[in-house]
């Protein structure tokens, strides 16, 4: 584990150098009870009950760089446990706030800590609070947000006693402690007398800080009813070089870590003012890896790596689009540099063009040019330029959207005329006022299937420019409205034929065609492609109407009914007589010799008949009766008497006068039975 912290010696690794007391002072801000006491040394709490102090280094640290802090503590000499006759109390926090350097925390078990919220804080507790989780050994552990309580979720790690051999630290002598932090892999860890004790992951800049990344440290502790004097020896923390950038010519000094009364090898030498001191001055020719072995705070021998980048400047732009068209109608450049950080970058424009907007290291501009940019190094030790052409291709593909159209009945729909003078052109139609199509409309040519205003967009797939071009396309669906007349009178005998009045077609303006049908059996008309026709016979006729500009059909919801009377254009072909009759039985049946027609037997045959002619013959052919051209049904009497029971022969001749001459005749047997 310790072998792993030192891997965080970067860019913002801290290490501990002996400064001035003046110095020190100049670097810590401190709060409460606590006093300087020299060799950088503070007191935070002397041994008196109910004290509160705290030292603040002045800057801010980065949560998103790695650190490494070194600094010693002291516990006092008051090593009884709680209930004693000298307990000591309570301990020191090391505390990350937001606060800034002139908060001060609140006294008693909370060391100090309690407060603070947002906070992150180790404690290094040599007082047992068994209501706060402690363990009875004096311990460390890792808080937040100003609790110490570890029955909480507030406790992020430990508790852990502060040695592996649960030493007592009550006992006058300096402790080293040791705190790590890796931000890529979010790790803390923490070294107790230079012995790993415990760690946590932890998101310190989302899930505790709520976002901030720079926050105040140092340190706080706090005594109760029981006390002790608690110290802690601070270091200046200069920053051991980390990756240096330099232009050609320019020097910077080297700073390593460890402990300054140690000896320092730096390798190679080139180039260096001393390779055998702590921060001696680099002057390179190139880039340069130099690495120094040390001492650290520990006693242990280290090694530490830093790179000193020495080159030209040089710059380069790259653009999102070298050319400008329909589609991209601007362009991002963006400048970047073999220069590693710490290069800024000026736009300018060359030859002509215009910069929408621009940034460090970016610009966006719309118009064809030439364009510049300057890339400079602190503050100009340094500079170089580079330009880049931009041109643009505006040119769209022609529509031609063809000529406007009609669409009817006749012929409902209509085959588009669009095209373009652009190769591969790609094609989209759309429409307005209830237009329509049918199939596909990303061609050319597509089929319209209703009225209206049709656009063509045309565009250049080269470009994505475009063109448009419209077409009217007129829809003439009128169907004809009809209002049915009625016929002016029933078919009759005496009236064979009757008109068709009153028919009405709309609109106006349409040149009509009709045709009347029968809707069910057979009909007649005289004159069917007429408005008022004339039927011949009775029947449900059916009007349609077609309008010859449109092609478009309408038939009559409703039908024209033509009557006839009940005696009218009745088939008497079917008429015939019994062939028994039993005269006076009174029985109802066959009582009177009357004809019927087998095809219509409800219709009366004597009632419709002009002539009916009746002879009866006996067996020996002589005639017995006849009626005289009288239609009326035979008794069986003639002269007044019934004929006698045998064999006789009927003839019969008849005529019906309605509209036609229908006449027949019927000659067969007759048997009358008493």
């Amino acid at each position: 584990m310790r072998t792993s912290a030192y891997i965080y010696f970067l860019s913002t690794l801290f290490a501990l150098i002996y400064l001035s007391e003046a110095k020190a002072q100049e670097q810590y801000t401190l709060q409460g009870d606590a006093i300087a006491t020299g060799n950088n040394c503070y007191q935070l709490t002397d041994a008196l009950d109910n004290e509160i102090g705290a030292v603040w280094y002045d800057e801010t640290i980065n949560l998103e760089q790695s650190f490494h802090l070194q600094f010693k503590m002291n516990f006092g000499t008051n090593s009884g446990a709680g209930g004693s006759a000298s307990p000591g109390a309570d301990g020191i926090m090391f505390v990350m706030q937001t606060d800034g350097p002139t908060a001060l925390g609140l006294q008693g078990e909370g060391l100090g800590f309690a407060g603070f919220s947002p906070s992150l804080g180790i404690e290094f507790d040599t007082y047992w609070n068994q209501n706060m989780g402690d363990i009875t050994a004096d311990h460390i552990g890792i808080m937040t947000n100003g609790s110490v309580n570890h029955n909480l979720e507030t406790s992020l790690a430990g508790p852990v006693t502060a040695t592996s051999d649960i030493a007592d630290i009550e006992n006058g002598e300096d402790y080293a402690v040791e705190i790590v932090w890796d931000p890529e892999e979010q790790y803390i860890e923490v070294y107790f007398d230079c012995e790993f004790r415990l760690s946590t992951n932890v998101d310190l800049i989302n899930d505790i800080f709520q976002g901030s990344t720079n926050v105040t440290w140092g340190f706080t502790a706090a005594t109760g009813g029981a006390n002790n004097v608690h110290t802690v020896c601070l270091y200046e923390n200069a920053t051991p070089t980390g990756d240096v950038i330099l232009c050609l010519g320019q020097s910077t000094q080297l700073i390593a870590p460890g402990d300054l009364n140690q000896s320092f090898s730096w390798e190679p030498a080139d180039f260096l003012s001393d390779p055998n001191i702590y921060n001696p001055t680099a002057s390179p020719n190139s880039t340069q890896v130099y690495t120094v072995t040390y001492t650290d705070f520990c006693g242990d021998i280290q090694t530490s790596s830093v790179e000193v980048f020495a080159e030209p400047l040089e710059v380069n732009i790259t653009a999102n689009y070298d050319t400008l068209d329909c589609i991209n109608t601007s362009s991002t450049l963006l400048a970047s540099s073999n220069f590693p950080s710490g290069v800024s970058f000026a736009w300018e424009i060359a030859d002509e063009g215009n910069i929408v907007s621009s940034i460090d290291w970016g610009a966006v501009v719309n118009e064809a040019g030439t364009y510049q940019v300057i890339a400079s190094f602190d503050n100009g030790a340094c500079t170089t330029e580079e330009t880049y052409t931009i041109e643009i291709d505006t040119i769209p593909f022609n529509a031609e959207a063809g000529p406007d159209g009609v669409i009817n009945c006749y012929e409902p729909y209509l085959v588009l005329l669009g095209g373009s003078d652009g190769e591969n052109a790609e094609y989209v139609w759309t429409t307005s006022e209830n237009g329509e199509f049918f199939g596909n409309n990303n061609i050319a040519q597509p089929t319209a299937i209703s009225g209206g205003v049709y656009e063509l967009t045309v565009t250049n797939p080269l470009n994505g420019c475009i063109s448009s071009d419209d077409m009217l396309l007129v829809a003439d669906f009128t169907e004809p409205e009809i209002v049915l007349g009625q016929p002016d009178g029933i078919i009759n005998c005496e009236n064979p034929s009757v008109n068709i009045i009153g028919t009405e077609i709309y609109p106006d303006g349409y040149t009509s065609i009709l045709e009347w049908s029968w809707a069910e059996g057979e009909g007649a008309l005289l004159d069917p492609t007429d408005i008022q026709p004339t039927a011949l016979l009775p029947g449900d006729y059916l009007l349609t109407v077609t309008f010859l500009e449109t092609g478009c059909s309408t038939v009559a919801n409703s039908v024209v009914t033509v009557e006839e009377d009940e005696s009218s254009f009745i088939d008497i072909s079917s008429l015939t007589v019994p062939n028994v009759l039993t005269p006076g039985s009174s029985n109802g049946f066959n009582d009177y010799l009357t004809p019927f027609l087998k095809d219509l037997p409800e219709v009366s045959a004597l009632s419709i008949l002009d002539i009916y002619n009746l002879k009866i013959f006996n067996r020996w052919g002589i005639l017995v009766f006849q009626n005289n051209g009288l239609p009326l049904a035979w008794d069986g009497r003639a002269n007044g008497s019934l004929l006698s029971p045998g064999s006789y022969m009927v003839m019969i001749d008849y005529m019906y006068l309605c509209n036609e001459v229908q006449t027949g005749s019927h000659i067969g047997p007759l048997e009358i039975i008493h």
